[in-house]
């Protein structure tokens, strides 16, 4: 019985992997998801390593790779001059180009199986029937729309369904070149934007239009390689910039992924699957696997540190993947061909992205689940839960996912259904509790005129105001109406003092520790549980110190008239505006959704404005400045207080240096002891 067990297992090994010559192998790499937060963390492996194609073949420098819809396997190599071709199984069954490729880059099969070759060397374009028959040459457009001096060094080369061929070409920066099935010139297709900087717009800004078309005008980058899927989209990747590395484009060559979605200027190749997940490669053999929408999914492989394992790679030239989800990736240096195999794990995240994908939210909820039980902290999970439980109508469980998930937008969709569904609930209440308020405060308002209910309270009231402590905290008010008469007796009459003034600085602290926390998690652009109290405090207290420092220093030399004590009581009085209102203002974001979110924004808005606005005043009365000398003093102050935080930043470096200096002089002394 155990013999025939054996020899059923070597021939389930030998039908499915017969092309291999390592069957498997453990994941040298690690494997890097997103976590909610967008930071990358590690996760089970998606990928591992299951040989190399093509042994005893000769493949000398393989440039480009390409399975087409049979499961066909073209291998490209400029150092024999020709292209492998190799059946589903991994078995040779033609070398096609021998004899006619100079130097091919980049291998291209279209739906009737004709073979297209970018041949940089040659600079053509070959097109080889299934058979390996030469059937046309593109050479140089002679176009005057391609110009007489654009470059054509064919580097990679793609087919729609149209038959219309897209070309990479070295020094392409206009774009893609985009040829006719007979080779006529239609265009160029996806151009590469330049960058931006700080010293062009700067530039802009100071010389004359005849200077800047004297100036050298800097060029886009030209594309490094392309793909296509199998809905005719385009997809390309670039080097050497770090906007639009990785792009998905409409008919009209529109990117339609987030510009910044990947940081990295050495991408070498992409490919896409038949689900539309996208697969880069960079030049240390880093993977990174994108969905459909430009998510990312995982990040695995890495660069081989010469212990020649499998999964790392030298110098990664080109990558495919089959029907099957297998990812095949070129090697120019060792000219192998790795083939990595997708795990039960990423299988999950695959078959629940492509229901997903399908608006199917509620039946790709298992696979979901079933990700989050082996990593709680796979972002894209919690959306694609909050998503399936919004569609069923649980609007508490999806508020829950969405929040794991740090979808804002998914959180207000669901708040408003819960909040909705409450004020159903409890609306009668509302308005019942509502009327018996107004109606109980006109009748004490009645009874207070006629028989004068409330003088007691009048009575304790005014004898609080009267204490001194409790009348300069609540003169804080009196900056609302009369912001100017106020900072006037807050100098020459002393309505507030050194300790109230401390004491809504302490208020302000407290009141910034429950804004940063307690916001509506719709307005949050906080979400760490950690809270740092020091830290959080130096981010209040070192600015308002330092301005308070600067700008008596400032003042004192401009003749200002404050003393260090108004300019410190006046401070915390100009922020009245945030005193008082930020904490109603944070509750109000609790209950808000984000359709209400310009009522929140406004409303900060205004504070802020209001604070400056006061801050402004009291700079002017505190060292009584005309206009133009207030704000003199207030540009002075900015950069006193740029130069103050550089030199106490120096003195820290300078400190620090000296503590290990003393340190390690101290250490060496006792060991030496």
């Amino acid at each position: 019985m155990q013999q025939i067990f054996k020899v059923i297992l070597c021939a389930s090994i030998f039908v499915l992997f017969p092309f291999l010559n390592v069957v498997s192998a453990s994941a040298p790499y690690e494997t890097m998801t997103v976590s909610p937060s967008g930071d990358l963390i590690e996760t089970q492996t998606a990928y591992e390593p299951l040989g190399r194609l093509f042994t005893g073949v000769e493949i000398v420098n393989p440039e480009d790779i390409f399975i087409d819809s049979k499961g066909s396997i073209y291998v490209v190599d400029s150092g024999t001059k020709k292209v492998l071709v190799a059946d589903s199984k991994g078995s040779v069954v033609a070398e096609i180009g021998a004899g006619i490729l100079g130097a091919p880059k980049g291998v291209f099969v279209d739906e009737q199986g004709d073979i297209f070759v970018a041949d940089y060397e040659k600079e053509k374009i070959f097109r080889f029937s299934n058979k390996g028959e030469l059937e046309h040459e593109y050479g140089k457009p002679d176009s005057p729309l391609f110009g007489t001096k654009s470059p054509y060094k064919p580097q990679k080369v793609a087919v729609d369904r149209r038959g219309n061929i897209y070309v990479v070409g070295e020094g392409s920066t206009n774009g893609m070149m985009q040829l006719s099935h007979a080779g006529e010139f239609l265009g160029y297709y996806g151009v590469n934007r330049t960058e931006v900087s700080i010293s062009s717009v700067l530039r802009n800004l100071i010389v004359s239009e005849k200077q800047k078309a004297s100036l050298f005008m800097k060029t886009p980058p030209a594309p490094d390689n392309l793909a296509i899927d199998g809905e005719g989209l385009i997809y390309s990747v670039t080097q050497g910039t770090k906007t639009e590395t990785i792009k998905k484009l409409n008919v009209a060559g529109q990117n339609m992924l987030y510009p910044y979605i990947l940081d990295d200027a050495t991408l070498v190749d992409i490919t896409v699957d038949a689900n539309g997940n996208m697969f880069v490669m960079n030049g240390s053999g880093k993977i990174f696997e994108y969905d459909s929408y430009g998510n990312l999914l995982f990040v695995f492989g890495g660069k081989d540190d010469g212990t020649n394992r499998l999964g790392l790679l030298k110098q990664p030239s080109g990558i495919a993947v089959d029907r099957f989800g297998r990812i095949y990736v070129s090697d120019k240096e060792t000219g192998m061909i790795q083939v990595f195999e997708s795990t039960a794990f990423s299988n999950l995240v695959h078959d629940g992205i492509a229901l997903y994908k399908e608006g199917l939210y509620v039946q790709s909820q298992k696979y979901w689940e079933s990700v989050l039980s082996l990593n709680s902290s796979f972002g894209l999970a919690h959306t694609a839960m909050g998503k399936a439980y919004y569609k069923q109508q649980q609007y508490d469980e999806a508020l829950e996912e969405y929040r794991l998930a740090e979808d804002v937008m998914g959180y207000s969709d669901s708040f408003w259904e819960v909040r909705h569904a409450w004020m159903q609930k409890h609306l009668e209440k509302i308005l019942v509790i509502g009327f018996v308020l107004a109606a109980l405060y006109y009748v004490i308002k009645f009874l207070d005129k006629r028989k004068n209910i409330l003088n007691g309270f009048r009575r304790m009231w005014g004898n609080i105001k009267r204490r001194k402590l409790a009348s300069e905290l609540l003169f804080l008010f009196r900056f609302f109406k009369h912001p100017i008469d106020s900072f006037y007796e807050l100098q020459r009459m002393g309505k507030a003092s050194v300790l109230s003034a401390t004491i809504l600085y302490l208020f302000l602290f407290v009141a910034y520790i429950i804004q940063r926390f307690q916001t509506g998690f719709i307005f949050s652009s906080y979400r760490s549980d950690e809270t740092n109290i020091m830290y959080e405090f130096a981010i209040i207290f070192v600015p308002l110190l330092a301005f308070i420092i600067v700008n008596y220093l400032v003042s004192t030399i401009n003749d200002g008239e404050g003393r260090f004590k108004d300019i410190y009581i006046g401070t915390i009085y100009s922020l009245a505006p945030y005193l008082v209102f930020i904490l109603p203002l944070t509750l109000l974001s609790n209950i808000l959704s984000g359709n209400e979110y310009f009522v929140y924004l406004f409303s900060i808005r205004i504070i802020y404005g209001w604070c400056l606005v006061i801050l402004f005043i009291m700079i002017k009365e505190i060292h009584n400045y005309t206009i133009s000398e207030t704000f003199r003093n207030i540009f002075v102050t900015l950069f006193g207080m740029a130069m103050l935080l550089l030199v106490v930043f120096i003195i820290f470096v300078l400190m620090d240096q000296v503590y290990d200096f003393v340190y390690s002089i101290v250490k060496e002394a006792l060991l030496r002891v």
